[in-house]
């Protein structure tokens, strides 16, 4: 192959443009809209790319090595790439929560992004570019170490020049800026993604050797009914308040639940933008404002609590995983072992469930809890989500690539999964029916955070909580009790319904403490405050 030798100062520089210019285009594409609404000064918008040079360029001369060089300029470059590709076309940021999405997807979720566009994206942007820098230009690191020390020093002491010299006309533009527009951090690439990912792998290997700690190991089961208290708790995924007609959305997406005499709670929020955070928090005794993701997955959930009182707990998997929430109960994962005719391209329809509920219900020999996690509404294959006979809203988009397709388009596939979403639990809710006169029965729905469908360029989750747009942050909040079991916890329905009506009210914080309060579980852990049942108990 033919090389071509340069001075590792002019190969750095060469790498650094490329970064600059081209792994960064979702930066660049995100500050041309930033300005394009806002003043700002000719000099400080021409010192940017600038400035990310001598940042590029400093970190490729500390990386840029005799012998390593090669492997560690293709990994940044192909990951890069597949970085730049989803934050350019689905508007992510890498920041820590998107790392940890990352690299807790399963095989079936990944292979879901998978597109002909990634293809090209990735070849023409990542391998080639990768050949190009690894065998083609060949840096020239001299025979001297000394020497080669001294000229990368030079050269981090002239970047970090440059960027004094525009931090000494431009400091309070920069200051100003970034802290109106925090998200150009997670912008930057590769920096962000790499210091996500080392906070992550510090976790894995540092945080992860804290001790567990037992919580609510003074939890009783108080139902003094002579009938069994029966709960199904459904999560949902990537579920969005504002597209349930059950909360005003103009199409009729839930025409199931609308005739089955539910309480759907109109403003709830989320507290986190992806699953990997907002399940464990939501399960947690903690509360968004103080959430702490390695305390949680250091003590027992809300699942575990409900174990300690004596209740037979369990949990249904089918959004690849439950995020630690459920390890250390009866769980298990839905596969196509169960029913090869609901599953496909490594994944299955929700509906699947529903095997075996009706006779877990008939069989329950005490207070029972059964968990669904639901695939819902996870995207972008939003049309793999439901069975074609639930495609009532078209024309769908057919594809990963749901920023090529129309928002209408869009919204019509996502929409279809909100319906199958609807089916899923009415199907639920009339199985409970069905246990008749033998149990307490209640339904209680909540999703674990919302989808953006293109609003303001923004597509799918993952966004850090305080930029996220209230698509990403607000989730429907459903429940459904029979008769008896409405009579046995003294629930004031019309209260309830008053309830659900009210604004920046509820969140995911109010799960813990409501599940306690409706299973009757007595623990110091429970606070009646935060129980959404407590203020309508007659």
């Amino acid at each position: 192959m033919l090389q071509k030798k340069l001075s590792i100062t002019v190969y750095v520089i060469l790498l650094s443009l490329f970064f600059t210019v081209f792994e960064n285009i979702a930066l660049w594409n995100h500050i041309v809209k930033l300005t394009s609404s806002e003043p700002v000064k000719i000099g400080f918008l021409i010192s940017l790319p600038i400035f990310v040079f001598a940042t590029m360029y400093t970190i490729f001369t500390l990386l840029v090595w005799p012998y390593i060089y090669r492997i560690l300029v293709a990994l940044l470059i192909i990951l890069s790439t597949l970085v730049t590709y989803s934050m350019y076309n689905y508007g992510n940021y890498f920041d820590y929560g998107m790392i940890v999405s990352v690299l807790q997807t399963n095989s079936a979720e990944s292979m879901s992004y998978l597109s002909s566009s990634v293809v090209a994206w990735f070849i023409f942007l990542g391998v080639i570019p990768a050949i190009i820098f690894c065998y083609i230009l060949k840096p020239n690191f001299g025979t001297s170490a000394i020497r080669l020390f001294f000229v990368k020093l030079a050269s981090i002491v002239g970047a970090i020049l440059v960027c004094a010299v525009i931090a000494f006309f431009y400091y309070k533009d920069y200051v100003s800026f970034i802290r109106n527009h925090s998200e150009l951090k997670a912008l930057l690439n590769p920096t962000d993604y790499i210091s996500a990912t080392y906070r992550y792998e510090h976790y894995e290997y540092v945080d992860s050797k804290i001790p567990f700690k037992k919580i609510g190991l003074d939890a009783q089961d108080t139902n003094k009914s002579s009938h069994k208290n029966i709960l199904v708790l459904v999560v949902g995924e990537a579920s969005r308040t504002m597209n349930y007609s059950l909360n005003g959305y103009k199409r009729d997406t839930n025409p199931g639940l609308a005739k089955r005499n539910v309480i759907s709670f109109k403003d709830v929020s989320s507290c986190g933008t992806y699953t990997a955070l907002s399940v464990p928090c939501m399960f947690s005794n903690m509360n968004r404002s103080n959430y702490d993701a390695t305390v949680a997955h250091h003590e027992d959930s809300l699942m575990d609590v409900l174990a300690h009182a004596g209740l037979d707990v369990s949990w249904k998997e089918n959004d690849g995983g439950c995020k630690g929430v459920c390890d250390r109960i009866p769980h298990v994962e839905m596969t196509a072992k169960i029913d090869p005719s609901l599953c496909k391209k490594g994944t299955c329809y929700d509906e699947i469930m529903l095997k075996g509920l009706k006779e877990q219900i008939a069989n329950a020999k005490k207070d029972t809890v059964i968990v669904l996690h639901l695939i819902g509404s996870h995207g972008p294959t939003y049309l793999d989500r439901y069975p074609p006979q639930f495609e009532k809203f078209k024309p769908i988009c057919n594809t990963s690539n749901i920023q090529d397709c129309t928002r209408e388009q869009v919204r019509n596939t996502y929409d279809n999964t909100i319906l199958y979403t609807d089916h899923i639990l009415s199907t639920v809710i009339d199985t409970l029916k069905q246990s008749g006169s033998d149990n307490n029965t209640a339904m209680f729905y909540l999703a674990d955070h919302g989808e953006s469908l293109g609003e303001n360029g923004v597509y799918l989750h993952g966004l850090p909580y305080g930029i996220a747009p209230i698509e990403q942050k607000r989730v429907p909040m459903i429940v459904w009790m029979s008769k008896m079991f409405e009579s046995n916890n003294h629930i004031n329905v019309q209260c309830l319904e008053k309830a659900a009506e009210l604004k920046d009210t509820h969140s995911q914080d109010n799960l813990f403490h409501s599940i306690l309060g409706l299973m009757d579980v007595k623990t110091d852990l429970y606070k009646k405050n935060l129980d959404i049942f407590a203020k309508c108990r007659d």
